[in-house]
């Protein structure tokens, strides 16, 4: 959990404002019927702020406005009506994202739905459920104009014209951020009021959720077209997460006040406070890459990803060594963290026992209601929590291929995850099954596992069959024969060789290390998953795919780093 920073995923395009002779401005003509068309709009100045509601349908909103009358200005201009934001939003993340104090008076922060709503009934709706509320203290005081503006015999036309350029918010300059495995940003959907990260510019970004924790700021690529070449990455490469060996992971000199930190964000994670759990995370990732031991507020305060209020804490826990809400961390934070533990029950669940009373394993195992999944959870929960020794996963892996290589000795089968990141311990064991000829995979699904269910080596099964794609996963426990032998989590994945090279880096990880390429393949127009690398991708307005694109040939993981310009890495060097 800890990105670098945000960086826009989509290539930046020039907007081109109306000009006096712009179409915009020009009155359309009456259709048939009185109606006039293009005009039900023209009481309309708007902005739209494209974070959230991605910068395509953010163009085309503006598009549209335009082309039914209205006009499209700068966020801070005289006579803006309304600034149109995404639903999550709210008034302080919309100034952050503006890089402006207060607004002009008379603007609306209204929700995206409205304008979709109006474009729907082709007339203005009444903004009522819309609005996003503004401070009186965060508008600007009414602009006067000086004798020489009253007295300007410039066209009004051409005079809103020159406003909406003069106006246009200068491009940014880039901020500098920590790497990528410094911090992490939480999603760009509504923060909460009293998220400790004050700093954050996650909302700028335009990929989903998931991937904004990989992020880092740089020069964003146009789009691939075209041949599968390498592409040069983005500026800034050195701080991807996916371009760096783990073994560069800084060294922790602030581990004083990272473990009290870790307390925090562990506590409101299992409460299902997701937002000040990420935001803990990515100050405590943040602390953990600093390169000294921090000592003061102001140094503190002045690393990316820590936030006013969280400096304050860190300045708490250097005074006194101590942080006083620890002290008040809620008597149902252990318990929800025991019950969060059971295989198959999240967060939700874990809260709904408590607020039904139970308190303790055996509470839930005589009284509450329990899923299959979670049934087989609670039966091996100590087994399910102890660590699989790398020698033990060994075996798990030896015996799933040797039964698989009884129905087709040409399979490949490879175990992945820590274990083949070479970790001394891993939590389950995920084996990658496929086979070179692209069709001795296929059928062998549901015979293996019978075969391992006969043996013995199969006892419970969570998910028989997971169809992905073409994929087939089987989720279920295993143990090896023998006096003393716990039970494991145990997941086999049988993928066409076709898909064998991306499958293989995905389920290897780490999961930060994977979203790191993924964010980097967004910057380049492509998409990374677990079933190919994609290019000429086009996404929708909250970065999900809207079309496939083009499957790039990635015979083997090589080719994956090597289509997105990346130097390989080993397994043992994703371990982030």
């Amino acid at each position: 959990m800890d990105p670098g920073g945000i960086l826009k995923a989509f290539p930046k395009r020039r907007k081109i404002h109306a000009s006096p002779s712009s179409k915009a401005l020009v009155k359309k003509p009456k259709q048939e019927g009185g109606e006039e068309a293009g005009e039900w709009l023209s009481s309309l100045r708007a902005h739209v702020v494209p974070s959230g509601i991605g910068r395509a349908r953010a163009e085309l909103f503006e598009k549209q406005i335009t082309q039914y009358g209205g006009q499209i200005c700068a966020a801070q201009a005289p006579g803006v009506t309304h600034i149109v934001v995404d639903e999550g939003m709210d008034c302080e993340r919309v100034l952050r994202l503006l890089r402006l104090p207060q607004l002009p008076q008379g603007a609306q922060l209204v929700k995206s739905t409205w304008l979709s709503l109006c474009l729907q009934e082709k007339r203005l709706v009444d903004t009522a459920g819309f609005n996003i509320y503004i401070p009186n203290s965060r508008y600007l005081d009414q602009p006067q104009l000086s004798k020489a503006d009253q007295d300007s015999s410039v066209p009004p036309g051409a005079q809103e014209a020159v406003l909406r350029t003069a106006l246009s918010p200068p491009r940014p300059p880039t901020r500098p951020v920590s790497p990528p495995w410094r911090t992490e940003e939480a999603p760009s959907t509504q923060a909460q009021p009293d998220c400790d990260d004050e700093t954050s510019d996650g909302e700028e970004t335009q990929v989903s959720a998931a991937d904004l924790e990989a992020l880092i700021s740089g020069h964003c690529s146009p789009s691939l077209e075209g041949d599968a070449e390498p592409i040069p990455a983005p500026k800034g490469l050195d701080k991807w997460v996916c371009a760096q060996p783990s073994s560069q992971k800084a060294v922790n000199y602030n581990p004083h006040i990272t473990e009290k930190l870790e307390v925090l964000a562990k506590a409101y994670s299992v409460q299902g406070d997701k937002w000040r759990a990420l935001g803990y995370a990515k100050a405590i990732n943040a602390l953990k890459s600093f390169h000294k031991p921090v000592t003061s507020y102001q140094e503190a305060f002045s690393i990316p990803g820590i936030g006013k209020r969280m400096a304050e804490k860190i300045v708490e826990i250097l005074e006194s060594g101590h942080l006083r809400k620890l002290d008040h961390i809620s008597e149902s934070v252990p318990v929800l963290e025991l019950f969060s533990n059971i295989w198959g029950a999240g967060t939700k669940t874990a809260q709904m026992w408590y607020q039904q009373g139970f308190r303790t394993l055996e509470d839930i195992r005589d009284q509450a209601s329990l899923t299959s999944q979670q049934a087989i959870g609670l039966k091996h929960y100590e087994d399910f929590l102890e660590r699989i020794p790398r020698e033990e996963a060994t075996e798990i892996e030896q015996t799933v291929r040797e039964a698989a290589q009884a129905f087709s000795p040409g399979l490949l089968c490879v175990a992945c995850g820590s274990y083949r990141r070479g970790k001394a311990s891993c939590g389950d064991v995920d084996v990658l099954l496929t086979h070179p000829d692209g069709r001795s995979h296929q059928g062998i699904f549901n015979p293996l596992l019978d075969s391992l269910r006969r043996q013995g080596f199969l006892t419970d099964d969570l998910v028989s069959q997971e169809e992905n794609g073409q994929q087939q996963k089987y989720l279920g426990v295993c143990q090896l024969p023998g006096p003393g032998r716990r039970h494991r989590r145990l997941d086999i994945i049988i993928v066409p060789y076709s898909e064998f090279a991306c499958a293989l880096l995905y389920f290897t990880g780490s999961a930060h290390f994977n979203r790191s390429m993924r964010a980097l393949a967004k910057t380049k127009g492509m998409s990374l998953s677990e079933h190919a690398l994609s290019t000429s991708v086009v996404r929708d307005t909250h970065g999900l795919k809207v079309g496939p694109g083009r499957v790039l040939p990635t015979p083997t993981e090589k080719d994956v780093f090597r289509l997105l310009g990346l130097p390989y890495r080993e397994p043992a060097e994703r371990d982030w």
